[in-house]
Formats: C-alpha cells, structure tokens, sequence
C-alpha cells in the first residue's frame, strides 16, 4: 500500500488523476448516449486541469492537508506548468465548441470562479456546486455538443449524473470535518457522519431507480445497466466506510476512482452486447 501511495502521489497532488476521473465520466456519458466528441472530452480535461490546480495555488495558504500543502510548495514549477498547458490547451479547444456549448462553460466557470469568494457560505453549497458543474462538465455539455435532444431519457442520465456526484462528494465533505469551520454548514458538520453517508447511499439508490425505469423504456442496455448497479454497489461501500480517520489517500484515490470505476465498468459491459 504504501509504494501504490508513493507512485499515485505525483498524479493525485497535480490533479491530473481528478481530471482522469471527470473524463472517465465524459466518455460514460458517450457510452449512454452512444456517441462521442473527442473535442469536448479533451477540452473537459484540460479544463479539469487547468481550474483545480489554479484553485490549489490561489488559496495555497488556506489549504489543511499539510503533506498536500508541503508537496505543492515543492512542486510549483511543475503545477505552474500543468496550469498553462491546461488554460492553452482548453482555450484552444473552447474555440473549437459551438456558440451554446461555450455560453454554458462560462456560466459554470463563472460558478466555481465564485464559489471561493462568498458562495461557499451559503449551507450546503459546496456539495451542490460540485455535482451541479461536474454534471454539468461531464454530461450536459456533450448534450449540447452533439445536439442530443433534451427529453425524459436525458433528464433522467442528468439527474442520476447529479445524484452519483453528489454521493461521492458527501465523503470529501466527511474527510473535511476536522478542517472545515462549523459555520460553514456541509452535510456532515448538520447531520453527522451517519446521517450524512445514508444520504448518499440514498442518492445511489434513487438513481439506480431512475435507470431502471430507463431500462424498461428501452433508452440503455441491461449489461449497462448491470454495469451501473455494479459500480453503484461498489461505490456504496467506500461510501459507507468513510470517517474523519481515513487517509487523504483513501479519499483522493479510492473514492475518487469511483468515477473511473462507472466508466471502466460501462466499458466492459459494452463489449458484452
């Protein structure tokens, strides 16, 4: 476990493992959907990139997690290097998007640009603006790309997009007790840590519900089904076995891979139809 540790440090810290994840999103959302736009997946990573190690330096000296904030400290060159390759790279392929597709990433950049400066004050908008942009990032963006209509059957992969984000963050959320202020309001600082792993346990649940129905409607395969109740399973349990004493690494890593674990999943089941 340790070596795993020493050799995940390097991706993890520089986000690029967060930005794998969030792409393994976008290419679950391509396989749902049956389509795909190597443009806007591309572009969802280097955006990915570009915000999250941006938002690390900028508030640099209000981050917690000492080994994080020592490694950042040590790192910055190469951070500062991720952070231009990711700005040229997502200007680059911003460009390249239709007119309504770049009107909704600037209003969802404009959102987490703000988050830190007084939304985050707001109760509970931390978990909400988290699993409103990466839904957002990893889904409805390519809806909007490829001219997917906006029926039922895409409300339903939005609002089960939403719920699976939501689920995952209630962990990170968990992780932050012993940083975050009480006054900030997150679900485990109101509820508790119990209360606060139900509900996301509860969001999985409501959203296998959602793909069930879709199943019967003929709008996804069973395999992919199967795949997703899987990966929902399997999610629930790192759900369920969060607490203040974890890792940062049980968190960064094993419930962050959850995203990479719906997409690896989804990907096997494809080749079983």
């Amino acid at each position: 476990m340790r070596l795993l540790k020493n050799i995940l440090i390097w991706p993890i810290y520089s986000n690029i493992f967060v930005a794998l994840c969030i792409l393994g999103l976008t290419i679950s959302s391509e396989i749902l959907f049956r389509t795909s736009n190597y443009k806007l997946s591309q572009f969802v990573f280097f955006a990915t990139l570009f915000t999250y190690n941006f938002q690390r330096i900028f508030r640099l000296r209000k981050i917690q997690n000492q080994s994080r904030k020592d490694w950042l400290n040590k790192n910055k060159l190469a951070v500062f290097i991720l952070i231009a390759i990711g700005a040229i790279m997502s200007i680059y392929h911003f460009f390249d998007l239709k007119t309504k597709t770049q009107i909704v990433i600037v209003i969802s950049g404009v959102l987490s640009v703000l988050y830190p400066f007084g939304l985050r004050k707001i109760p509970f908008s931390k978990i909400f603006i988290i699993s409103l942009v990466w839904t957002i990032s990893s889904m409805f963006l390519l809806v909007l790309e490829n001219d997917i209509p906006i029926d039922s059957n895409v409300g339903f992969h939005l609002i089960g997009r939403f719920l699976f984000v939501f689920a995952i963050a209630i962990p990170f959320d968990i992780r932050d007790l012993k940083f975050d202020d009480k006054k900030l309001k997150t679900i485990p600082i109101i509820f508790g840590q119990s209360k606060a792993k139900l509900l996301a346990v509860l969001s999985l649940l409501i959203a296998e519900g959602l793909y069930i129905i879709q199943y019967f409607e003929k709008q996804i395969f069973s395999q992919h089904l199967i795949g997703i109740i899987i990966s929902f399973l399997i999610t629930s349990f790192f759900i369920i076995k969060s607490s203040e004493k974890k890792s940062d690494f049980y968190y960064s890593f094993w419930v962050e891979s959850m995203s990479l674990l719906l997409y690896l999943i989804l990907g096997f089941s494809t080749l079983m139809l």
